[in-house]
């Protein structure tokens, strides 16, 4: 892939993903106030703290990764729909840390 295309795809494609799926998933996994809510309910109710409930949540994404990569070496590739929502998803919680982390909000 060229430098070109992909800064294009980039651009075009996955940031402006990562941003909707951000923005259509707070309804569902946040407060009015508290974009980190969810985390800190699950880190309540399993006895952990939030940074480790985020991750834990995240291995979900990250094993259907590995389960898909597999499946390229074995010949098998899932559509592209499919790759996109478990990456972007993925990479949604790592936006998610970050803030989490920067905020103090992890443990």
């Amino acid at each position: 892939m060229k430098h070109e295309d992909f800064n294009q795809f980039l651009a075009e494609e996955v940031l402006l993903h990562i941003e909707e799926v951000l923005a259509s998933k707070s309804a569902d996994y946040s407060s009015n106030d508290d974009k980190l809510f969810n985390f800190k309910l699950a880190a309540m109710l399993e006895g952990v703290i939030p940074v480790e409930a985020l991750r834990g949540m995240d291995l979900k994404h990250r094993t259907s990764i590995a389960q898909g990569v597999q499946e390229l070496k074995e010949g098998k590739c899932r559509d592209y729909k499919w790759w996109q929502e478990k990456i972007i998803d993925h990479i949604n919680y790592s936006i998610l840390l970050l803030g989490m982390i920067k905020s103090g909000e992890w443990k």
